[in-house]
């Protein structure tokens, strides 16, 4: 047996990481660059990409605040969100929701974005809590600067303090139905070289 042979799994070297993301974009632009679809066919291509979206949400927490207790008590067996199609990760690369639960304060006021840029396209924000929607009982403190969506632009509210397993998961399946609704494009091609969706 050779000594300096990789050993293979058989399994891609990404899984959801950024280097899939890549290559994916870029066989998209690809492909849309030599392919010309008429109305009917990009319509149907849109519907077919948001509804995969809507049903893969990927999020990752930012666990700011207290209620980031009820949004890690989500992911276990007992509420079970890999039924809806959301798989929780701890690091923003591979994901595509951001769950902010928390103030927003002097110090997360410059991690935020700095997290928000991490994520690939497209992404989306949810703010969990009371804090993270509007300050809540911290507002007017000398560090509390108020809800998250005054750094980086909210999708869905999910208010409570702290808020039920239930009302994350509802925020979840209200995001994907917005998903739905949006439909494209998710898709970003340069206008020099051409493409529809």
């Amino acid at each position: 047996m050779d000594g300096g042979a990789p050993v293979t799994t058989g399994r891609p070297a990404f899984a959801r990481s950024g280097g899939l993301v890549e290559w994916t974009a870029a066989s998209a632009r690809w492909l849309l660059r030599t392919t010309r679809l008429d109305g009917a066919a990009e319509t149907v291509a849109r519907g077919a990409l948001s509804r995969a979206q809507a049903a893969s949400l990927w999020p990752a927490t930012a666990a700011i605040g207290c209620c980031a207790v009820q949004s890690l008590s989500v992911m276990g067996p007992r509420w079970d969100p890999e039924r809806l199609g959301a798989v929780f990760s701890g690091a923003p690369e591979g994901c595509d929701v951001l769950l902010v639960d928390g103030p927003l304060t002097r110090r997360s006021r410059a991690e935020l974005p700095s997290l928000l840029e991490r994520m690939g396209e497209p992404r989306w924000v949810m703010a969990i809590g009371s804090c993270a929607v509007g300050g809540g009982v911290f507002r007017g403190g000398y560090a509390v600067l108020g809800g998250v969506d005054r750094e980086v632009p909210v999708d869905v509210y999910v208010p409570g303090c702290p808020p039920t397993a239930e009302a994350v998961l509802l925020g979840l399946v209200k995001l994907g139905e917005l998903v739905r609704r949006r439909a494209g494009p998710y898709i970003v091609v340069p206008s020099g070289e051409g493409g529809v969706l």
